[in-house]
């Protein structure tokens, strides 16, 4: 299930950058079919692709992505630019949460929460170990 989750990955982002990165040339669905290393039929991958967009509710792209949403908070709360306005103070917050997001796509349960509450669980993580980082030393 692993691989045919990976292979339908692979199939979407090949036909969502395919047209605006050139020189990509045509890939059909039996080379996608010989990179899993076990036998996939093209209904296998045609249902995996299928999950995949359900489990991500149709959205691929657009501005639902963590980094967007670090910036619009950034911009809209004075209060947490105050509290991270030492030196670096964003970026190593930022860098945390990139880190705890990162681990969160390691777990199977991750699609079960929106983007948004995702990014902001992980700021407020970063926030913390930054914080606590900067007041032992």
């Amino acid at each position: 299930v692993v691989w045919d989750i990976a292979v339908a990955c692979l199939a979407i982002s090949v036909k969502f950058h395919r047209d605006v990165l050139p020189p990509l040339d045509v890939i059909y669905a039996h080379e996608f079919l010989d990179v899993a290393p076990h036998e996939l039929t093209f209904d296998d991958l045609e249902n995996a692709q299928r999950d995949v967009l359900e489990a991500l509710s149709y959205r691929v792209g657009g501005s639902a992505a963590p980094g967007a949403f670090m910036a619009e908070l950034w911009a809209a709360l004075p209060t947490f630019r105050n509290l991270v306005s030492f030196d670096g103070g964003w970026a190593d917050v930022q860098e945390a949460a990139w880190v705890v997001l990162c681990g969160a796509l390691q777990r199977p349960d991750v699609l079960r929460f929106p983007v948004s509450l995702l990014t902001a669980a992980a700021l407020m993580q970063g926030i913390l170990e930054v914080l606590a980082k900067r007041y032992k030393s």
